[in-house]
């Protein structure tokens, strides 16, 4: 099956896949466990406030009177790292306001909302214009959210157990609050894999009141096994397309992964560190090329031997996987990433600068080496930093599972 997956996606990418232009600074987005691990040392354009003890019930947890400190701190910090531009996901309902109180998780509709969609649903319509109204008017020293996110993985039942018409209704309520409140805020759908929940969410009418498409894209993998972006991620990115192709109010919104990386640390079967660290890079790669407008890694402090794709530790430090996402930053960042394919394993993607011409290779088979020809390019730069120059009689470079960045001279 796995072969089948693959020839599939050869197929759709032997036609070249272009990105929208220019790598911009949000592509890269990023979760933080914890406040003190954001740093301007992290190349990062926008944080995603899930995970981060700033959800409906953490900040509003016995009525409607609600205690922001915890929001605020989060936005204060990173304002002072130099990120300003801020997603924050709607989820866990408190227990006063839900209608399943005694459910074992904060995964309930609102009480005053009833199973067909219908009802006053003023429980949640007014903790969307408390924190959109306190968002709005914090001071300069904060971010400040500019993307609202409905809900985390209502495919999961952890996270919601209520029906898609009351998810509807409150991403049409939500929206209408938002706009209102503030008319420049951008509003993501409900945030879930690319399994059949949008299925039965899209039929329902929902997505139509949001302006961004939002979808979680892991690459998971079996105990023992290595994840394969390539696979995972890509196949994940081309069934929301196609999901939303048949909905003519989805037609041309932008589609964002605002959660995804290996999954959980100890299902990747990763033989070294290093193979974590090709993954990082790959993984960007081939969503920057397929046209993915932004990607939320999940997330840069997880803890490296549970959850879940760790790039620093607190006893540690930073992780290769943390020098892999700074290198692909500097390789990506600005350029037009195009034409990513695969032939007998060997990923080979272009990217274009003004003054800049270069082709990104690497084997996707792990612990396997293939040579490739590098005639025409000056040097290569692996995913350390380090630049390695091609002399005139080489014609062709050993590559393997961590890409390299091919670079010609200067246009």
């Amino acid at each position: 099956m796995r072969h089948l997956v693959r020839l599939v996606l050869i197929l759709s990418l032997a036609v070249p896949c272009l990105s929208e232009g220019p790598i911009q600074p949000t592509f890269f987005g990023m979760h933080f466990n914890r406040m003190s691990s954001i740093s301007p040392n992290v190349p990062v354009g926008s944080i995603r406030l899930w995970g981060t003890a700033t959800g409906w019930a953490h900040l509003c947890p016995s009525g409607p009177d609600c205690n922001w400190k915890r929001l605020d701190d989060w936005l204060a910090t990173a304002k002072k790292d130099g990120i300003d531009d801020v997603v924050y996901t709607f989820g866990k309902t408190p227990v006063w306001a839900s209608a399943g109180p005694h459910a074992n998780c904060e995964c309930s509709p609102p009480r005053d909302l009833s199973e067909d969609g219908g009802g006053p649903d003023e429980l949640w319509k007014g903790f969307v214009r408390a924190i959109v109204t306190h968002n709005l008017h914090l001071d300069s020293s904060h971010a400040k959210i500019k993307y609202w996110g409905i809900w985390n993985e209502p495919g999961g039942f952890n996270f919601w157990n209520g029906k898609d018409a009351q998810l509807v209704r409150m991403e049409k309520d939500a929206a209408a609050v938002i706009k209102e409140v503030d008319p420049s805020a951008l509003v993501l759908t409900p945030e879930a894999g690319a399994g059949p929940y949008f299925d039965h969410y899209f039929k329902a009418g929902g997505g139509q009141y949001s302006d961004i498409i939002a979808w979680h894209g892991y690459a998971a993998a079996r105990p023992g096994q290595h994840p394969v972006p390539e696979d995972a991620v890509l196949e994940s990115f081309n069934k929301i397309k196609e999901k939303v192709s048949h909905y003519p109010a989805l037609a041309g919104k932008p589609i964002w992964n605002t959660e995804g990386s290996w999954a959980r640390t100890d299902e990747t079967g990763w033989q070294g560190l290093d193979q974590a660290a090709a993954f990082v890079v790959r993984y960007y790669v081939v969503q920057a090329s397929a046209g993915v407008e932004r990607v939320y890694w999940y997330m840069y402090d997880g803890n490296p031997r549970t959850c879940c794709g760790s790039m620093w530790h607190e006893s540690t430090g930073e992780l290769p996987s943390g020098a892999a996402y700074k290198e692909v930053h500097k390789w990506l960042l600005g350029h037009t990433v195009s034409g990513c394919a695969a032939q007998n394993h060997i990923w080979t993607c272009n990217i274009d600068g003004p003054v800049y011409k270069g082709k990104i290779v690497w084997n996707d088979e792990y612990e396997k080496t293939s040579s490739y020809d590098a005639t025409g390019f000056k040097s290569y730069r692996d995913i350390s930093g380090t630049s390695t120059p091609l002399g005139a009689k080489i014609a062709s470079v050993t590559i393997g599972n961590k890409p390299i960045l091919l670079e010609a001279a200067s246009k």
